[in-house]
């Protein structure tokens, strides 16, 4: 078996492949209750590089990319997290990851094929799920709208959106993008938010206005949204995005005060509902399993690719959640 532990670490705040380096690390040595996995699917997410990006406590030059995996474990001195174990954990990029089992998890058997267990399986459907059903108590009948509706949590949000009887909007980059939430997510409407006037066409598919804003981008989208007065009486904005912002700065782009009446804007942490995952999992491993809900996974081959394809991802080229198989 090769052992050679091969890391993506940082040169400098990326933009450009070669900002982001291929190094050999020894291999990493086990203690009393711990054990050794070997990476076979890691998650790239846009924000971890970002200069600006307080995620992942600020990831700086010299670190290893940050990245949720799914690993083999091929070594352990751990009770729970045995040899041939399948395990999700916070991994980094390389190939092989040490840990103590305090943030890892066993794959469950219906998160099958085992990427999904990062995307609509894993976090970002537990955002989705939480972040619609928990805090904005989506209600039948009311209508969405989801940005970046063609990654993996606002493919998920629209997607429960339709399950529960609600009417949902997707906006996404291009028009393949928006062909795919329309025929394979099966939302209501998707606006090209690159060739679109976003404004006009809300006007047209949500004369009443959005009831929730499901809302993974933040930036100019949301303020439109808010400014253009396009959420009706009593919306709840759900933020989903690395950096949320701040509520009174929502507030006052719509003219609106909070309160019955006026906007809500909530913050889902998919991480404090570990303790509801398993409710999670039954809903969305029933859906996935029946075809009820479609994934798109954007997946390149080899550690050595991944700094092309996480700079695509943070430039938005991405389609549908960015993966490396290794």
């Amino acid at each position: 078996m090769d052992l050679r532990n091969l890391q993506i670490r940082i040169r400098r705040p990326p933009s450009r492949p070669s900002d982001l380096e291929l190094v050999e690390a020894p291999s990493p040595s086990l203690t009393n209750g711990s054990f050794l996995a070997r990476a076979l699917w890691l998650a790239l997410d846009p924000f971890v590089c970002a200069s600006d990006s307080d995620a992942h406590d600020g990831a700086k030059p010299g670190d290893l990319v940050p990245a949720h995996g799914v690993g083999e474990v091929v070594e352990s001195r751990h009770e729970v997290f045995g040899v041939g174990s399948l395990v999700v954990l916070d991994f980094g990029l390389q190939h092989l990851c040490v840990s103590d089992g305090q943030r890892a998890r066993l794959l469950h058997p219906g998160q099958t094929p085992a990427s999904s267990a990062l995307g609509v399986l894993g976090v970002p459907g537990m955002a989705a799920y939480f972040g619609l059903l928990d805090l904005a108590r989506l209600r039948p009948g009311e209508t969405v709208l989801v940005s970046a509706a063609a990654n993996a949590a606002g493919a998920m949000a629209g997607q429960i959106a339709m399950l529960k009887g609600a009417r949902a909007i997707g906006v996404a980059g291009s028009r393949e993008k928006c062909d795919w939430v329309t025929r394979h997510a099966r939302l209501s409407a998707c606006i090209n938010h690159g060739s679109e006037n976003v404004g006009a066409r809300l006007k047209q598919l949500a004369p009443r206005g959005v009831d929730i804003y499901f809302d993974s981008t933040g930036g100019e989208l949301l303020e439109s949204v808010v400014a253009g007065r396009h959420l009706a009486p009593g919306a709840r904005i759900v933020q989903n995005s690395v950096r949320p912002v701040d509520p009174e700065a929502i507030h006052a782009w719509g003219g609106c005060p909070p309160g019955k009446d006026g906007v809500q804007v909530l913050r889902v942490e998919p991480h404090d509902y570990e303790h509801r995952r398993g409710e999670f999992l039954r809903d969305a491993i029933a859906w996935h399993g029946a075809g009820r809900i479609a994934a798109k996974d954007d997946i390149v081959d080899g550690l050595v690719n991944a700094p092309a394809h996480l700079l695509l991802a943070m430039q938005g080229g991405n389609f549908g959640r960015p993966l490396i198989r290794i």
